[in-house]
């Protein structure tokens, strides 16, 4: 599985791409796509990135390459981590308004190069700010099912770590979500919490002790409240303000400590990396797994009796093709309440940079793939058809035939396939990287410079000829137990050996040549 990160020079860029290396998300036979933007300054630094993370990572660096135009971008997973973000200075106004104006071209920009360039069949994680409307804007362009939003899943992280704070316990022992928007418009899902260890009386205990008596209908004033303190602060002694923090309940601590923390200058880079590439690690795990996500609903849940339709977090299903179903039973009143405030606020920031609301599944192109017919010249050694193979299939393309040679030392091996002309070229230049590889040429099985030939032996006393339009050269007598032999296009030749294995139980061997 291919992965490609938008804005991969940026703080949450860069943390992104070491966390997949270091804790090896991709194996060596997957490729990183860093991708950043001509005229700007991430387009040389991605060049500069690229070599960095070789000279520190050589050993277990999966295959790394560049993009600095959206319709250069090519994975199966495609993270869009670029644009404006909140100044990270005591006091600064954190307005999601203002950063969709800022982001909204740049979304629109990527998401259209997806849709006229993609396979269909990718997976895209929404870090970029607002990602609500990062979802809608990609939802529309691609289809619904195929963007998540990664926001509910860090706040879904953040309270779990706050709440195991407060109990003395480990987060892995804590279940349970965050949903509705990312940042001061998130909802703590008390009723979903669940301690591992626990039974359920035990657990309600638990949690009442750590949220106390307070319901949600005042949850957005508290944090406005404790974000002016907070500010106050943080203006006389910054460490003051972090144990002012430590303080608060452990729903306000996962709002106001990581806003707290990017007005101090040293923002959520690694905290949001890591939520970003868990959510990779799930899509690659091939199974589906509960999660939280931004996500463009259609009715799947109802608020205040009515269907949702629109982007909100929730508690979802996501695996390998994207998300399948939303998982939001038994809400509490102010639970309930507080996520329709919510819904309200991420349709005001969407509606005038979003054409409809709610986002539609993009109607796909059901044609069947081109025909493609690829040589490549390797190093003559052993493992070789095995690693083009590893390239092949990690990324759902299955290889029609191969065949292999020999010429002036080298190994000619050829392969023929089908698969959309954008994931033709990520295929070709991903076995271009691979270190064995000397040169490779791919052209459409239709290229009249494709050229193949074939031996058919038909069965005793059965006879056949070629249909007459066939642009090749054959000869031998097939009733008199002769193979007959051809040579020519491609594709006529093909239609050779199929057409005497129609007649009769034929044998044939093509080999190509470019």
């Amino acid at each position: 599985m291919d992965v490609a990160v938008i804005g991969a020079t940026g703080a949450v860029g860069r943390a992104v791409c070491l966390q997949l290396i270091e804790r090896h998300v991709l194996p060596a036979s997957s490729r990183l796509q860093l991708v950043g933007r001509d005229g700007g300054r991430s387009g040389p630094a991605v060049h500069g990135l690229c070599a960095d993370l070789l000279d520190a990572y050589d050993e277990v660096a999966p295959l790394i390459d560049v993009a600095t135009r959206p319709q250069d971008v090519v994975a199966d997973v495609i993270i869009v981590a670029a644009g404006a973000t909140a100044p990270d200075r005591p006091g600064a106004s954190s307005d999601r308004d203002a950063l969709a104006r800022e982001n909204a071209r740049l979304l629109h920009v990527y998401a259209d190069a997806l849709a006229r360039n993609g396979s269909g069949h990718e997976v895209v994680i929404m870090v970029t700010n607002p990602v609500e409307l990062g979802v809608a804007v990609f939802a529309e362009a691609l289809g619904r099912h195929r963007v998540v939003g990664m926001g509910a899943w860090l706040d879904t992280l953040r309270m779990r770590r706050e709440i195991a704070q407060s109990l003395g316990v480990r987060r892995h022992r804590i279940s349970g979500f965050a949903g509705g928007q990312h940042g001061n418009g998130v909802v703590p899902l008390w009723s979903t919490v669940r301690v591992a260890g626990l039974d359920p009386a035990e657990r309600a205990s638990a949690v009442a002790r750590v949220r106390g008596p307070r319901p949600l209908d005042g949850f957005a004033a508290e944090i406005a409240e404790a974000q002016a303190r907070l500010t106050q602060a943080a203006g006389r002694d910054m460490g003051a303000a972090f144990d002012l923090v430590e303080s608060l309940p452990p729903d306000l601590r996962m709002v106001v400590g990581p806003w707290m923390t990017h007005q101090s200058g040293a923002r959520t880079a690694a905290g949001t990396a890591n939520a970003t590439v868990e959510l990779v690690s799930t899509l690659m795990d091939g199974r589906d797994i509960v999660v939280a996500g931004q996500v463009a609903l259609d009715g799947e849940i109802a608020l205040g009796g009515a269907p949702v339709r629109g982007v909100l977090g929730v508690p979802v299903v996501l695996g390998p093709e994207g998300w399948s179903g939303v998982l939001l039973k038994g809400l509490a009143p102010d639970e309930e309440a507080l996520l329709l405030a919510a819904q309200r606020r991420i349709r005001s920031v969407c509606a005038p940079y979003t054409g409809r609301c709610p986002m539609a599944d993009r109607d796909e192109d059901g044609g069947a793939d081109p025909g493609w017919v690829a040589v490549i010249r390797t190093a003559d050694r052993s493992g070789v058809v095995s690693d083009l193979a590893g390239v092949f299939s990690t990324r759902g393309v299955s290889v029609d035939s191969i065949a292999s040679g020999l010429s002036g030392g080298d190994a000619v091996i050829t392969l023929t396939f089908c698969a959309s002309e954008r994931r033709c070229r990520l295929l070709a230049r991903t076995v271009e990287r691979l270190q064995e590889v000397r040169d490779v040429i791919v052209r459409r099985d239709g290229d009249p410079r494709v050229r193949a030939a074939a031996v058919v032996v038909m069965p005793p006393g059965r006879t056949w000829a070629p249909e007459p339009d066939l642009a090749l050269h054959w000869s031998g007598a097939a009733g008199e137990g002769e193979p007959m032999l051809a040579e020519g296009q491609l594709l006529d030749v093909r239609r050779f050996v199929s057409g005497a294995a129609g007649v009769a139980s034929a044998t044939g061997v093509v080999v190509f040549a470019v």
